[in-house]
């Protein structure tokens, strides 16, 4: 199956403009009271040391959601932390969104025909969170600070609080591009 072409958003801009633009709008991005009160949860379970990182955006998304997994299932997150079991790989919280977007919209059963929301959803989180911080490798999100510091820490919880609002915001609104959600309200403003 050949990969679907994806745009982003600004694509009519020269690409370095284009990345600066995109990264402005992403953390400019603004979310609902469910999504934000999704990110405080995780971003508590992190700094609190109650759960890492992959470990409670998928528990907070899971409680958001009723609890479609039982709550021992936290434990298929349990590996992905610090970039995949600490060989420094994709970002665990990025690991741990996916896991919670496949609770809404994953197959339960061999065979059974796949959601056709799952890969762009995954795809989209995946871009948010890369157009925000340039690259999803934590060993390169952290290479700059020291492991196990205060500045270490903070960056890893600000992430896990990312990405689980942003499964919520993906759950609640499918794939939207904050300029867009801007300009809406800027022309209706006379309204």
């Amino acid at each position: 199956m050949p990969l679907p072409l994806r745009t982003e958003p600004n694509a009519h801009l020269p690409v370095r403009k284009q990345r600066l633009e995109n990264r402005k709008a992403e953390r400019a991005r603004s979310y609902s009271p469910s999504s934000t009160e999704t990110r405080v949860e995780a971003e508590s379970l992190y700094r609190e040391g109650k759960f890492l990182c992959s470990e409670a955006v998928f528990t907070t998304v899971n409680n958001y959601l009723g609890q479609p997994a039982d709550s021992t299932m936290v434990k298929m997150a349990s590996g992905f932390p610090v970039g995949i079991g600490m060989a420094g790989c994709l970002c665990g919280a990025l690991s741990g969104g996916v896991m919670a977007l496949g609770l809404k919209h994953g197959r339960e059963q061999a065979g059974e025909e796949l959601s056709d929301e799952i890969f762009p959803l995954s795809a989209e989180l995946h871009d948010r969170f890369i157009r925000r911080n340039k690259v999803s490798c934590c060993r390169k999100l952290i290479s700059k600070m020291e492991f196990g510091s205060e500045q270490h820490l903070q960056q890893c919880i600000r992430f896990t609080g990312e990405v689980a609002a942003d499964v919520i915001d993906l759950l609640e609104h499918g794939i939207t591009h904050p300029q867009a959600a801007a300009t809406a309200i800027d022309e209706c403003s006379g309204c």
